[in-house]
């Protein structure tokens, strides 16, 4: 029997609001059916911006903010459990049964087909969702093009280099293996279900997508966003250590997407 939803995301947010609509709306052009929404901001202008979409059906947005000032505020070791987690664990347990896959993901980190589609359900239809209980989705980061300011160009139009090599990944997990989650303390990877039997998908070569990681953008950008993260890098040196590596290989091939989607 089919899902409710065939291709979902399970996002923390906040600070986000300049980027926000465009991420919704470049998602729901390639296939992503609802988003489940963490929202950690609080504010007025990121409930606008939502609005429309929770009315269409297309958001789930759940306020986040208790958690603040509480020991699960904050950046973790590895063995520890913060507000992030807790989120994606929410959406794990509470909306497991009504979505086939749900991708951990943050607005800075757009999937990007590379099947030669235009729609990332292409590929995906093609996984044997029987047998797969996840997909280690290969992530590349994308630099800031030489930018110090803020470009008027939208994220995905000015910045287009980008690493030589995939650096890490993230999971897509199927709703049918999922568990709780109660005990996975990552912003990458699921938890499965330990009494069902299942693969994980893990040679890019035979992935359809990527995700494009636009983390650092210009020096503005990410020195105006050190205050939502207790594990970035702070000041020019910070930026320069994320930054490094990131714009070796000019790669415009988002660019064509875009046209191809009527963006």
């Amino acid at each position: 029997m089919a899902k409710k939803h065939f291709l979902t995301f399970a996002t923390n947010f906040k600070n986000e609001n300049p980027y926000l609509k465009d991420w919704i709306d470049y998602h729901v052009k390639v296939g992503v059916n609802h988003f489940y929404l963490y929202d950690q901001d609080g504010g007025d202008e990121a409930k606008e911006i939502l609005k429309p979409y929770e009315e269409k059906g297309i958001v789930t947005r759940h306020p986040w903010t208790h958690l603040d000032g509480t020991k699960y505020d904050g950046a973790t070791k590895w063995y520890q459990r913060n507000k992030n987690h807790m989120g994606f664990a929410h959406a794990a347990k509470t909306y497991r049964k009504e979505f086939q896959w749900l991708m951990k993901i943050d607005v800075d980190e757009f999937l990007f087909p590379i099947d030669g589609s235009d729609h990332l359900h292409t590929w995906l239809k093609t996984v044997d969702i029987k047998k797969i209980k996840g997909i280690k989705l290969p992530r590349i980061n994308f630099g800031n093009n030489g930018y110090d300011t803020k470009p008027e160009k939208s994220v995905l139009e000015a910045y287009t280099k980008r690493e030589e090599n995939y650096s890490d990944h993230k999971d897509l997990g199927n709703g049918d293996f999922l568990s709780s989650n109660r005990f996975a303390y990552s912003a990458h990877w699921w938890h499965y279900k330990w009494y069902k039997s299942g693969k994980m998908l893990t040679d890019t070569d035979q992935m359809g997508w990527r995700i494009n990681h636009y983390y650092t953008k210009s020096l503005e950008e990410y020195l105006s966003r050190q205050n939502v993260s207790g594990g970035r890098p702070v000041g020019r040196e910070g930026f320069d250590e994320k930054n490094r590596g990131c714009n070796e290989v000019v790669d415009e091939s988002m660019l064509e997407l875009l046209k191809n989607i009527g963006r």
